[in-house]
Order: structure tokens, then C-alpha cells, then sequence
């Protein structure tokens, strides 16, 4: 197994230990701790945003000083111990406490993104953000079934446990890679040869802040109906629309990320004539909020309709946005440039889990369609408005995708 696979296999772990209990917080907090409230919920998730937000730059900076691998095999164990002790969390304050201490540790996990693309070719680089791409949307398919699953089967406390164990197996992983001699150093021997990052500024760095916004609202829309996602399901079903229990849930939760690995397919097999990338982002976002709209209907076929639509555009956008943050950065800056791209995608999830509980508690479980609806279309008109242009020829070679790797030449 080369390092790139190690690295993917990893990131694969890492998605579906984060997917087991996404759809399913709602059950989780009401079985486990009595606590039904939506403003819970919303209030948990988005301090899982804080904490990442806050505690990813750090881990940034340690990756200056520490490889990448060594950083991770520490980390990664620190976090599924303690996982395993949020398991026996007796009361809720105690569960919030080791939950966000275990997400603090987990998110070093970000760290394997701009080290895989430090130690990839121009050459290679678009494929493996496809490959990356679609590595993330089958870690959420297979974690949203496995959780829904387990809820079914043994219950939901159980999900703290594989999470637990795909923690365990990141840490090994890593530690295979090492011992293996596999891991590619990338940080200088000698201090002094070490290229020192551009100072970050708002005037210099004005593309990716653009960029960066459109990436904000993308990520509030596409979180936004995520919560609350497996409620609205059931709520379906209560109304006799044929909607099943929680595997059925996890099943259409990630019918979007099913999409998307057939969408891969389909750029491999098929030469797809190439389109202008402003139109293709447009387009695309476009199509994610005709996606979520659909799903506002009262309907399982509508809803799973627009979950398909959804899943194509989110496809097709993280690999564009993930090629444009690229080319808009260089090899040097990549790590400091992709922390700043997580702090504005934390904000929207963020900003997202707020709105979520609020938008339920008040409006209804339908409500979080229709608004995410309007941040794709809020998205489209800023992308249309202020584009973002690849950086100069001068400042370092450009990214440009295998069209047989990746449909698009950038994250999300």
C-alpha cells in the first residue's frame, strides 16, 4: 500500500466515524439523556464547528515543525480514547465535555488534505482530489447506514463505539506507514532552509476570501438540512408516504454521496465534453437548490428526486471549489490557505446548526429545505458576481485535472 492509499483509507475512517451519529443526534440526545429540544441539537453541532474552527490552526502550525504522520498517530489515539469515554459520559455536561475534547484531537484528521497534495505531481493532484472527493462521500454513505443499523439493532449509544474503533484504526494506519518507511518527509532537516509562508493579508489574499464566502454559504446550504434529516423522514412516514425506519433514514441521508461515487464513475467511463468552469459552478449550484427545494415536498419519491439532483451538484462543486482553492495557492501556503477555507466552511456549518434548531422549533421540519434552497441561489449570484482567477503563471504551476480523473479544473 503506497503512502496516497494510506492517506485515502485513512481519510475514508475518519468520514464515517464523523457520519455514524449525524443523522441521528436528535435520537441519540433524546434516548440517551432525556434531552428532545431542537436548539440542542443545533447548539452541540455547532460546537463541533467552534471546536474545529478553533483548534485546526493550531494544528497547522505544529505540522510547521512535526510531520504530518507523527502528529496523527498521537492524535487520533487520543481521540478514540476519549471516545471510549464519552461512552460511559454519565450525564450530559460530562458527554459535552468529552465529546468536544475527542472532536479537538479528531480534527487533526483535516492535516492528511494538504499533505497528500504537497506530496502529489501537478500532474496527479486533480485526479487525487476527485479521488479525495469521492473517498468523502462513501465514508458518509457507509457511516449514515452503519448508524442507522446499529440504532435498529442494538441502539444508538453503540455508534459511540465504532466511532471509537475507526479512530483506532486511523491511528494504526498511521503507524503502519511510518514503520514502513512509507511516509514522505516534507518539512526541511534544517530549520533555516525551511520557505517561510507569505504573510497572510486581506489585499493579497482577496481571491480566496472571495472564494472562501461562496464556500461559506455552500456549506451553510448543505448542512443546514442535515440534522433534522432523519425527523423529517419519519415524518413522512407518520404522514403514509411509505417511509421506513432509521436504516431506511441512513439509506436516503446518503442517497447524495451514493450519487456521487456513481458520478465518478461516469466521468470515467464517458468523455464529457469540457465546459466553461464559471458556467459548469453556476450550473451546478443551480441544480442544488433545485435539489433541496424538492425535498421541502411532502412526497418520498419527490424527496429522493431532489436528493439525487443534490447529490450530483455537491459532486461537482467540491471537486471545482477544491482545484480553485489550488490554483489560487501555492505548494508553500497550501496548509495555511486550507485553515482558512476551514474557518469560513466551520462558519456555515456553524451558522448552520444554529439556524437548523431554530428554523424546526419554530417553522417546522420543512423549513431548513427551503432556506438552504435560498443560500445555493445566494451562492450562484456571488459566484456569477465576483469569479475567482487562478493565480499568476509566475507564482507556481498550475493545477489542471485529468478530465478522466476529475470533471472540473477547485473545497470544501
Amino acid at each position: 500500500m503506497r503512502l496516497k492509499h494510506g492517506l485515502i483509507l485513512m481519510t475514508l475512517f475518519a468520514v464515517i466515524s464523523d457520519g455514524l451519529l449525524i443523522p441521528f443526534y436528535p435520537q441519540f440526545f433524546a434516548e440517551r439523556y432525556g434531552e428532545g429540544s431542537p436548539w440542542h441539537v443545533g447548539a452541540y453541532i455547532a460546537f463541533i464547528s467552534i471546536t474545529v474552527m478553533c483548534v485546526f490552526p493550531l494544528w497547522v502550525r505544529v505540522a510547521r515543525r512535526v510531520e504530518t504522520l507523527h502528529i496523527l498517530q498521537y492524535t487520533q489515539g487520543i481521540a478514540a480514547a476519549l471516545c471510549l469515554a464519552s461512552y460511559w459520559a454519565p450525564d450530559l455536561l460530562s458527554y459535552w465535555v468529552l465529546s468536544m475534547a475527542m472532536f479537538a484531537f479528531k480534527s487533526s484528521y483535516l492535516l492528511n488534505f494538504p499533505y497528500l497534495m504537497r506530496t502529489e505531481s501537478d500532474e496527479t493532484r486533480g485526479g487525487t482530489i476527485g479521488l479525495l472527493s469521492v473517498t468523502a462521500h462513501l465514508g458518509v454513505v457507509l457511516g449514515a447506514v452503519a448508524g442507522g443499523a446499529v440504532i435498529e439493532h442494538w441502539g444508538v449509544r453503540e455508534c459511540v463505539l465504532l466511532m471509537a474503533l475507526a479512530d483506532v484504526v486511523q491511528m494504526l494506519i498511521c503507524t503502519w506507514l511510518i514503520r514502513s518507511r512509507r511516509m514522505v518527509p516534507v518539512l526541511a532537516e534544517d530549520a533555516e532552509e525551511r520557505v517561510a509562508p507569505r504573510r497572510f493579508s486581506l489585499a493579497g489574499h482577496a481571491p480566496i476570501l472571495k472564494l472562501a464566502v461562496v464556500m461559506l454559504l455552500f456549506d451553510f446550504g448543505a448542512a443546514l438540512v442535515r440534522p433534522f434529516f432523519s425527523l423529517y423522514w419519519s415524518s413522512l412516514g407518520d404522514a403514509g408516504s411509505g417511509a421506513g425506519g432509521e436504516l431506511a433514514a441512513g439509506a436516503a441521508f446518503a442517497v447524495p454521496k451514493i450519487v456521487a461515487v456513481c458520478a465518478l464513475l461516469i466521468h470515467r467511463w464517458l468523455t464529457l465534453p469540457e465546459q466553461h468552469p464559471t458556467r459548469r459552478t453556476l450550473a451546478n449550484l443551480m441544480l442544488g437548490a433545485v435539489g433541496l427545494g424538492l425535498q421541502a415536498a411532502p412526497d418520498v419519491a419527490t424527496l429522493l428526486i431532489g436528493r439525487v439532483l443534490l447529490g450530483w451538484a455537491l459532486y461537482q462543486l467540491v471537486i471545482n471549489f477544491d482545484v480553485q482553492l489550488y490554483q489560487l495557492s501555492t505548494p508553500d501556503d497550501f496548509g495555511r490557505d486550507y485553515g482558512v477555507i476551514n474557518i469560513f466552511q466551520n462558519c456555515g456549518v456553524l451558522l448552520a446548526s444554529f439556524t437548523a434548531g431554530s428554523l424546526v422549533a419554530t417553522l417546522g421540519l420543512r423549513a431548513p429545505f427551503l432556506v438552504a434552497c435560498a443560500a445555493f441561489l445566494l451562492a450562484a449570484a456571488l459566484w456569477l458576481w465576483r469569479l475567482p482567477k487562478a493565480r499568476p503563471a509566475g507564482r507556481a504551476t498550475s493545477i489542471t485535472p485529468d478530465p478522466e480523473e476529475s470533471s472540473h479544473a477547485p473545497v470544501a
